[in-house]
């Protein structure tokens, strides 16, 4: 039988300006899941490109790189 001990979803997203990105943040607050954001690029025409580690579900979220709690 299998058991996730760690998990979260990575995913690099663009937003149009800094308060969509903020609305974004928000909303996993919201929702009490945790995150990290691992890279952060500021773009022409004020948009913004972010990489994040996302809560995934309910799992516990991995505390190290490598995926280890």
């Amino acid at each position: 039988m299998k058991k996730v001990i760690a998990g979260c979803i990575d995913l690099m997203l663009e937003f149009d300006s800094a308060s969509e990105l903020d609305r974004y943040i928000a909303d996993i607050e919201a929702k009490k899941q945790e995150y990290s954001i691992v890279d952060r690029k500021e773009l022409p025409g004020d948009r913004i490109m972010i990489r994040i580690h996302r809560q995934y579900n309910k799992s516990p979220f991995p505390t190290t790189e490598g995926g280890e709690n």
